[in-house]
């Protein structure tokens, strides 16, 4: 058996779910105190980093159970005047960027996701200057693994702006398994740290 040769497509896919399986697991064991601490933490690292204060236009995604919370760094990018836009989806494996402003009405859209109406003002991919991307689980070099669904394949292929994935500490892999399609986030902020730049501009 030759045990150099590069894993197939397939076995790739395999290992992504199997890796999405075991961090399911360690998410249902994670308190609502850890969660809410955590996400407290990562949000203060986030928006005291250099990427978030130099940035006029921020992507950033509405979390659901589980995922770090993301709403006092929408709140406070909005408080700041910055520009915000989060995800709609409009249909299998896509997604466009709406602008989101305090008291906007949202809605519940796939698997209860808050979303903004589809009557938003929409922002294009050139507009941004950072985008904060939730994930399954992340490495500290920037790999990224999400859910699978592929919503944020296209937005994240677009260059001209920070990727910053934030992710729990306790969801940190070594192996995270990518294709040539997959995408290097910039950096990876946990509770703990901004891990790693890949970009002239700094993130941390």
């Amino acid at each position: 058996m030759d045990t150099d040769r590069n894993p197939t497509s397939a076995e790739i896919q395999q290992n992504k779910r199997a890796l999405r399986a075991r961090c399911r697991e360690i998410v249902k064991g994670l308190s609502s105190e850890y969660i809410e601490e955590a996400s407290r933490r990562i949000a203060e690292r986030v928006t005291a980093s250099p990427a978030y204060k130099t940035a006029g236009t921020i992507f950033c995604y509405m979390s659901m159970a589980g995922e770090p919370i993301t709403d006092a760094i929408i709140d406070k990018a909005l408080a700041e005047g910055k520009r915000v836009g989060i995800p709609l989806c409009i249909g299998p494996h896509e997604m466009v960027v709406k602008e989101y402003k305090l008291g906007d009405e949202l809605t519940r859209g796939a698997f209860g996701i808050r979303e903004p109406l589809p009557e938003a003002k929409e922002i294009t991919s050139d507009e941004f200057d950072l985008a904060i991307v939730p994930c399954v689980a992340c490495a500290e070099d920037g790999r990224r693994i999400g859910h699978g669904a592929g919503y944020y394949d296209r937005f994240l292929r677009a260059a001209g702006f920070i990727k910053l994935a934030i992710c729990f500490e306790k969801l940190l892999a070594d192996d995270i398994p990518l294709e040539d399609t997959d995408i290097y986030m910039d950096g990876v902020a946990t509770e703990d740290a901004i891990y790693g730049t890949r970009t002239d501009t700094a993130v941390c």
